[in-house]
């Protein structure tokens, strides 16, 4: 038997938040904020348990900052190709690229055989410049 998913208001609007964003990686901060402004009654404890819950249920992937001091989340439900390609993450703006073409292929490809290495997807980030902010850097 299947167990009941729990589902709360706070999780449900973290999920809504998320999936509207779902091109850029966010912060707890950030979702606390939203949460803030929809007048949302909760707190950072809960928010990470909803997190951690959402990441357990692939609805979501956790991403590192560029600094690596802290977590930045993507909603994913429903593209589960997003644990099977690389992702390029702004540093500018943290949206986020995915890298699901033949190149990225070979190149992961390459890792496996050449090296051995599994890669984990939902962990895998590399960090550079989208075109929108590397032309307003310019």
């Amino acid at each position: 038997m299947r167990p009941v998913e729990y589902k709360t208001k706070v999780g449900e609007e973290i999920l809504s938040f998320l999936e509207s964003q779902k091109d850029t990686a966010l912060s707890v901060m950030d979702i606390c904020d939203k949460m803030e402004k929809r007048n949302v009654k909760s707190n950072i404890t809960t928010i990470y348990r909803q997190l951690d819950k959402l990441v357990a249920a692939k609805k979501v992937i956790m991403h590192s900052a560029k600094d690596g001091k802290k977590g930045l989340y993507q909603y994913i439900a429903g593209e589960q190709e997003c644990l099977s390609h690389l992702h390029i993450q702004c540093t500018e703006c943290a949206k986020i690229i995915h890298l699901d073409c033949g190149e990225s292929k070979e190149f992961t490809d390459h890792i496996v055989e050449e090296h051995g290495i599994i890669l984990d997807f939902s962990k895998t980030v590399i960090y550079g410049l989208c075109k929108q902010c590397a032309k307003k850097n310019r």
